[in-house]
């Protein structure tokens, strides 16, 4: 299903559209629905994979005490 929308763009970069689309025998609406669609593409390529390992994984570090008092008394420990 297609929509109409309106949108603001800078005359420059509105030239700049036209003259892409024509040279690529696109229509301009056709230039922005590609492009709208690889940034989605990017944004789910980007989501991690998850897998037993690293769902098993998930949050075990949060448990740990990471203040620097917690550090610093791992080294006293360490070097006592």
């Amino acid at each position: 299903m297609s929509s109409k929308l309106t949108l603001y763009i800078e005359d420059e970069l509105i030239t700049y559209v036209k003259k892409y689309a024509k040279d690529h025998k696109l229509s301009v609406s056709k230039v922005v629905n590609n492009f709208l669609n690889s940034l989605q593409q990017k944004q789910e390529d980007s989501t991690p994979i998850s897998t037993p390992i690293t769902d098993s994984l998930l949050g075990s570090v949060a448990t740990l005490d990471t203040s620097k008092d917690a550090y610093h008394n791992h080294l006293d420990e360490k070097y006592s």
